[in-house]
């Protein structure tokens, strides 16, 4: 009795058993057959987002979904995955390519449109903020779409800028204004570019240095430039302006081929004294050797009539009528040595006057020199540094840093809103701005920060011993000073603010990526709601 209930316990604990391994073995089942439903809803995506790009690849992955859906063997489903992933190892490569050539492709495109003279300004920040934010490759090939669209935006409105709109293509409102701009003597596509390029025009006339008399009348001709919009007037204030140019390089010409020419005469004069000099000692030299001779002939002569005297009393007349000629001969000797002294030293102060006047010449030509190298490395507007001479100060202070790194700082300082002040209030308005704003930058920053305009509203500085925390003070405390300036333009008061980027350079960096990097800060500083400092 006693085996037998033993028995059933056995039996019916083994049953428990089989009953637990069939429903963990029925999990099993619903597991496998939902991530074998996952797993082939996978693939039909996978197919979907991959059709159309290779023919075989599209294959495999059919077939692959037909073992799924049967059930096939495991060594088959591996061989058929095999077979994809080497595909798509393939199709990375090509896509890999794909993208690089597109990169490249996106990029001089890019370029070339930043080659286009007389784009707007507002066009050209964008285009080289874009520029700035692509220079690294994507990681596929959606992501170049919205940089394509706005790419092509820019090209688009490169083109509106650039051609007239056919009077078909404009809506009646727009027709009936063109008209009107026509019968004004011009229209507005023509009023806009030559905006922009007398706004260029002006720019670079800023950075010319000519003489004092040639810049005043580039200003006065700047001047009506910004009050005479039409056609006729650029194109005559234009030729106007390549005169005055023509004429300071004219004069420039002029004073230095009238050096040159002062220069070479005064040479031959002194190389003329110089031989004439030498040829008077050679002569005075022959002359006196002829002298010498004589007096040595006189005194053989006096040497002789002693031992042939025969008596003294005639001894005592030879030699008085010897020692006469003697005497004479050395008052020759001693007259002509006068006489030639006195004409070599007229002969020397002479040439030492006329080598002096060559100095005095030589050292205002060098003044002159360095004078319009001072010039070429000024911003003539704002009397700052100008792009130039920040290109040379940076560069020799890359070199110092990466002989012994020190804390070197690029600061990118760009004027909010600027183009509102040239477009509202005329580009008098946003010169005298422009000479404000260096003004109190300059007055502003530490003794050892190099300041200059790098074109345009732009600003750069240079600190050499700036650490992260005094530099972003400073920098904030300058732009507290340009937002509390008093500017009025025609009665109406305008607060004007800055945006900057500041970086430290490291040893990774080149010229290049530092003030990269600097810029995109500032551009981040306006993105962010302007008037502050960004440092990255």
């Amino acid at each position: 009795m006693i085996t037998k209930t033993v028995a059933d316990n056995q039996s019916q604990a083994l049953q428990s058993k089989l009953n637990a391994a069939i429903a963990a073995r029925a999990s099993l089942e619903e597991d496998f057959k939902a991530q074998s439903c996952l797993l082939i809803e996978f693939i039909n995506k996978l197919s979907q987002v991959s059709k159309g790009i290779n023919l075989t690849l599209d294959n495999r992955l059919a077939q692959l979904r037909g073992l799924l859906t049967k059930s096939a063997p495991v060594t088959d489903i591996e061989i058929k995955i095999t077979e994809i992933s080497k595909l798509l190892q393939k199709h990375t490569v090509t896509n890999e390519q794909n993208i690089t050539h597109l990169h490249n492709q996106f990029k001089d495109a890019g370029e070339n449109l930043q080659k286009v003279n007389g784009l707007p300004n507002d066009l050209r920040r964008k285009l080289r903020s874009l520029m700035v934010d692509t220079q690294a490759t994507k990681e596929n090939l959606t992501q170049y779409v919205p940089l394509l669209s706005q790419l092509l935006e820019f090209y688009n409105i490169a083109l509106r800028s650039k051609t007239n709109i056919p009077t078909s293509e404009l809506s009646t409102t727009d027709q009936q204004s063109t008209l009107n701009n026509v019968a004004a003597g011009g229209n507005e596509n023509t009023s806009n570019v030559n905006g922009v390029l007398i706004g260029q025009v002006s720019e670079c006339l800023s950075k010319l240095n000519l003489s004092t008399q040639h810049t005043k009348e580039l200003l006065s001709i700047n001047k009506k430039l910004l009050k005479d919009t039409t056609n006729d007037d650029v194109l005559q204030h234009f030729i106007e302006i390549f005169d005055v140019i023509v004429a300071d390089l004219q004069n420039e010409r002029d004073s230095a081929k009238n050096f040159l020419n002062t220069l070479s005469k005064t040479l031959s004069t002194v190389q003329s004294a110089v031989k004439k000099t030498l040829s008077t000692c050679e002569n005075a030299q022959s002359v006196n050797d002829e002298i010498n001779e004589k007096l040595q002939e006189q005194l053989l002569e006096m040497t002789g009539t002693v031992k042939k005297a025969m008596s003294l009393e005639k001894v005592k007349i030879d030699i008085n009528s010897k020692l006469n000629s003697i005497a004479l001969t050395l008052e020759e000797k001693t007259n002509f040595e006068q006489q030639n002294q006195q004409a070599l030293s007229n002969q020397l102060n002479d040439m030492a006057k006329k080598v002096e006047k060559l100095e005095k010449q030589s050292h205002q030509f060098e003044a002159k020199l360095a004078e319009q190298q001072r010039k070429s490395m000024q911003d003539a507007l704002t009397k700052l540094s100008n792009r130039a001479a920040f290109d040379d100060y940076f560069t020799k202070s890359m070199v110092r840093f990466h002989h012994k790194p020190f804390d070197l700082a690029l600061v990118v300082v760009d004027i909010d809103d600027f183009k509102n002040i040239n477009d509202t209030y005329g580009h008098t308005a946003g010169d005298k701005t422009l000479q404000v704003i260096a003004n109190t930058i300059q007055n502003k920053v530490s003794k050892d920060a190099f300041v200059a305009r790098y074109g345009g509203e732009e600003f750069v500085l240079i600190y050499s011993q700036s650490k992260e925390a005094a530099l972003i003070k400073e920098l904030n405390l300058i732009n507290k000073n340009i937002a509390r300036l008093p500017f009025k333009f025609k009665s109406n008061k305008v607060s004007i603010t800055l945006s900057m980027g500041a970086t430290h350079i490291t040893k990774e960096d080149n010229i290049h990526t530092a003030f990269e990097r600097a810029d995109k800060a500032m551009y981040l500083a306006k993105a962010q709601g302007k008037n502050q400092v960004i440092y990255s």
